[in-house]
């Protein structure tokens, strides 16, 4: 707490000494490299001052809107010297400590150096740029620049900026940001007993109320440099480095036991990244031809690769494992975090003018890249002694229960782009394009334990499991001779899947279950890009376009081999109205692909194995999804896009635009998933409005407008067993006993009964119908969103006689989001069929049809007023008033009560509050 403030002073007189000793002749060159744009909350533009007082106001651009009156700036003289400084204080108060005001900025309290800049150059035509900002702070950016014009180049930048996740996050662990987090007292990794679940639940519950709020937060810190020499005329080479390194955490989900697991903590998540970019290229430029070929690389390092956590759930012991040391099971648990990873690029890029070919042009860009990653794998637990379906000596706590090491993965990426376009007649240009983007992976990691031939993996650090078993043929359990003979076969031939599905038919045995993953997907996939569109000037102010493309793409391992897509959009430009220009277009998209496959994940899993054909056996493992589903990326779509924008000159010193768009997109195959009954919309609406009576004053507004609405339907699944029948009632109740006398009282009576059978599981239970026993239309859902933001903004600017600027702005915004529901209760098992008990009802009562509305609405006031003493100093005093309110019932009783339930479900973050805040700042400015 006693080193910030030392830090930000010391600082400040650095970044001043800088600024002195680098007072040498210098000028700004626009052309940046990398990141072009700095600046943070406090510095968003130019530092400013007085607009020209000699620029000729209401001026408009060819679209009719008006332009921004330029600020007044001393005349450029050869081997000047030119800067700024703006130093003052700045106070931050109320809540001010808010996730939701502090989540890209840092206006901290004290002395503060808001911006500072010098620019000068020289007769030979060298110059020097230096520019900086919020000295001190997690939000502070600088820039170099140095360079003799038309010859070399040299840009370097440095620039911070926070990012708070939350401001209300109850840590119980020691070690954030580290790859240890250790649980403060007095919770305790691993408790036994006399402890059980639920007084775990009750000690982890009051241990969160006693612990305060913190943040949790990371700072993204980048720099770099980049150099531009030309070496002749025609010729130009270009290298960049750069490093941006996060630094943090951030909440992060834990979930012990299988299944859906125990509990579910909120544990915070260490976050230490590098990423290095590298780029270098030339480029070749005359009058006809222009190249580039560039070769990048972007290096990704987490250096907090695993982390380890002090577990405090109470857990029973599983797959034989139970930790040493009088601690109970899985005291800790360990995460395998981003890997690092390299990238590569190799690009080309080519366009030639073709003067003598209908005024045409040729562009051409090819591109090879790779992406790899090579990471240590972990083992599945860190607990030796692992005993997994009831097979000893798997050695599931080392690498060596892994069927590789390392991880091994990359994916090649290629792409080619050419077009073409030319100028047949004065009044029409066409252009053509054709694009090739292709990826191939080597994915093909084998979940087996190559020392015991077991297929999957432990999961939770072996907390649980997900393992290939089997079954005889009739769905009962192997014998042991049979048990003992299947494990010696998968021991002795290794992690051979075809040798295991050979064995199982041979020996009258099924996989117990189709769900478990036995390998990776390797999901790649070729794209075609065609486009024609053509631009035919009607007259000198009238304009039509057209445009076609056609998008395929071919993927691996995905419901449909195929896609394709129409796209035709059409447009009209208008610049002859009187005082006005008018824009229109609008656009038809068309998706159709080959036969929907629901499931073609099968080779991946047990399934692939071995398929059940007789027997009880339970067959929702078998069945992944409901054949009427279907993905938004791959189902038919059809989407029509209108889209308007009207400028008018309501008189010269004031112009008012006014732009739609309405989007609408249709599923029609898709009776689950996105609704394929109801469209899907967004529509948005805005305003603006600029006065500007003279080159002193400006004023502006806008207001914005969208909505938005969407459907989906899903089916909660209930049971597929072979050899059960299954009664359908009309109250949409699913039951396997005849009916009851409540149901009889209640004239509750039976549609219908299915009974599965080996032959007829996959078509009786696979698809959605009201007879399906797995996926009974009476057990459909359907969830409505809607949602609705409105901005409002508006600005007022002020040049006094006395060289005073007053300058305020104001935002208002609001964003709710409404989320409805329909069920039936009865079919769902909420209400009992015939008998809905009153704990019942009362439950259904506060279930109701959907949550309570999301909420965010804020309100935002700039003010700021430079008072200038001489022409080279002056003092502005700025104000930023911000105000939010937020409902989301995410968190709706979380700070009271984190842990709700009894299975040790537990929250730490109480979300994003109310705030209401202020910064205020005196800063004094020289120029010289």
């Amino acid at each position: 707490m006693n080193i910030r403030p030392r830090r930000k002073n010391l600082a400040c007189c650095i970044s001043l000494a800088c600024i002195a000793m680098a007072m040498q002749p210098a000028h700004a060159d626009s052309a940046y490299g990398v990141d072009a744009i700095l600046g943070n909350a406090f510095n968003t533009g130019y530092a400013g001052g007085q607009r020209d007082p000699d620029a000729t106001p209401s001026k408009h651009t060819p679209t009719g809107q008006l332009y921004g009156v330029p600020y007044a700036r001393d005349e450029a003289v050869a081997g000047a010297t030119s800067g700024w400084v703006e130093i003052g204080i700045l106070s931050s108060g109320a809540d001010e400590k808010a996730a939701l005001f502090r989540k890209y900025k840092d206006p901290q309290s004290g002395l503060y150096l808001n911006s500072f800049g010098m620019t000068t150059e020289s007769d030979n035509a060298r110059f020097l740029d230096i520019t900086g900002g919020g000295v001190g702070n997690d939000d502070q950016f600088y820039s170099l620049s140095v360079g003799r014009y038309n010859d070399w180049k040299v840009k370097a930048f440095y620039s911070e900026t926070p990012h708070v996740f939350t401001s209300t996050y109850r840590n119980l662990w020691s070690g954030t940001g580290t790859a240890n987090l250790t649980l403060n007292p007095p919770l305790v990794a691993g408790p036994v007993a006399p402890a059980t679940a639920a007084t775990t639940d009750i000690a982890i519950g009051n241990a969160a109320l006693a612990t305060p709020y913190s943040e949790l937060s990371l700072i993204r810190k980048k720099g770099g440099i980049r150099a531009d020499m030309n070496l002749q005329d025609n010729w130009k080479v270009f290298a960049s480095y750069s490093n941006e390194k996060r630094d943090g955490a951030r909440p992060f989900g834990m979930v012990s036991a299988g299944g859906g697991g125990t509990g579910g903590v909120e544990i915070p998540e260490s976050i230490d990244y590098d990423t290095h970019d590298f780029l270098a290229g030339i480029q070749y430029s005359d009058a006809l031809n222009s190249a580039t070929l560039q070769a990048a690389a972007s290096l990704f390092r987490n250096n907090v690769g695993t982390m380890t956590v002090g577990n405090p759930m109470f857990l029973n012991a599983a797959n034989g494992i139970v930790a040493a040391g009088g601690v109970g099971p899985f005291p800790r648990a360990v995460f395998d975090l981003y890997p690092d990873n390299d990238y590569y690029n190799l690009k080309g890029e080519y366009a030639r003018e073709l003067p003598d070919m209908m005024k045409g042009r040729f562009t051409g860009v090819v591109s090879l890249s790779q992406s790899k990653q090579n990471d240590n794998l972990i083992p599945s637990t860190s607990y030796a002694g692992a005993t997994v379906n009831a097979i000893a000596g798997g050695a599931w706590d080392t690498v060596a229960s892994l069927s590789q090491p390392t991880a091994n993965l990359k994916v090649d990426i290629n792409m080619a782009d050419f077009g073409l376009s030319l100028k047949p007649v004065d009044d029409l240009d066409v252009k053509g394009k054709i694009r090739y983007y292709e990826t191939q992976t080597n994915s093909n990691y084998q979940a087996c334990n190559p020392l015991t031939g077991q297929f999957g993996r432990l999961t939770n650090d072996g907390s649980g499991a997900a393992m290939f078993n089997a079954l005889q043929t009739n769905g009962t359990a192997m014998t042991a001779g049979q048990a003992a003979a299947l494990n010696a076969f998968m021991a002795a031939n290794g992690c051979n899947e075809a040798a295991l599905a050979s064995y199982l038919v041979a020996n009258g045995l099924v996989p117990a279950a189709g769900n478990v993953n036995i390998r990776s997907i390797p999901y790649a996939y070729k794209q075609m890009n065609y486009t024609l569109g053509a631009d035919y000037q009607l007259g000198n102010s009238n304009s039509i376009n057209a445009n076609y493309e056609r998008e395929t793409l071919e993927r691996q391992h995905r419901e449909r081999a195929e896609t394709w897509e129409d796209k035709i959009k059409l447009g009209y430009v208008n610049r002859g109205l009187e005082n006005g220009t008018l824009r229109l277009s609008f656009e038809n998209d068309r998706l159709r692909g080959t036969p929907y496959i629901s499931d073609p994940y099968d080779p991946f899993y047990s399934a692939s194995l071995g398929s059940p054909n007789t027997g009880n056996l339970a067959m929702t493992s078998w069945i992944h999804v409901n054949s009427l589903h279907r993905k938004f990326d791959l189902a038919d779509r059809d989407q029509n896009i209108l889209n308007g924008r009207f400028n008018y000159m309501v008189r010269p010193d004031l112009d008012a635009g006014v732009s739609f768009q309405l989007k609408t997109a249709k599923y029609p195959d898709a009776v689950f998933g996105l609704d394929g009954r109801n469209k899907q919309e967004q529509n948005s609406l805005n305003f603006d409005l600029t006065w500007q009576p003279s080159a002193q004053m400006t004023v502006s507004g806008y207001y914005a407008y969208q909505d938005g609405k969407s459907e989906q339907n899903g089916i909660q699944q209930n049971a597929c067993v072979v050899g059960t029948t299954y009664n359908f009632w009309s109250d949409g109740s699913i039951s396997t006993v005849p009916q009851t006398a409540a149901q009889l009282a209640a004239g509750v009576t039976l549609v219908s009964t299915t009974t599965v059978t080996s032959a007829n599981f996959l078509a009786t239970c696979g698809t959605a119908s009201a007879t399906s026993p797995l996926y009974a239309t009476s057990r459909a859902w359907n969830v409505a969103q809607k949602n609705q933001s409105d901005t409002l903004g508006l600005g007022f600017k002020f040049d006094f006689s006395n060289m005073t600027v007053l300058d305020v702005n104001y935002t208002y915004s609001s964003n709710r989001t409404k989320i409805s529901y329909a069920y039936n209760p009865y079919a769902l098992g909420i209400l009992t069929s015939g008998a809905p008990t009153a704990a019942q009802l009362l439950t259904l009562g506060l279930i109701g049809g959907g949550f309570s509305d999301l909420v965010l609405t804020q309100n935002v006031v700039d003010a700021s007023v430079l008072v200038p003493f001489t022409k080279q100093s002056s003092v502005r005093v700025l104000g930023r008033f911000e105000a939010g309110r937020i409902r989301d019932w995410h968190y709706d009783g979380v700070a009271a009560n984190p842990t709700p339930g009894t299975n040790q479900q537990t929250y730490l973050d109480s979300g994003p509050q109310h705030y209401r805040t202020y910064v205020l700042g005196v800063m004094y400015q020289y120029k010289m």
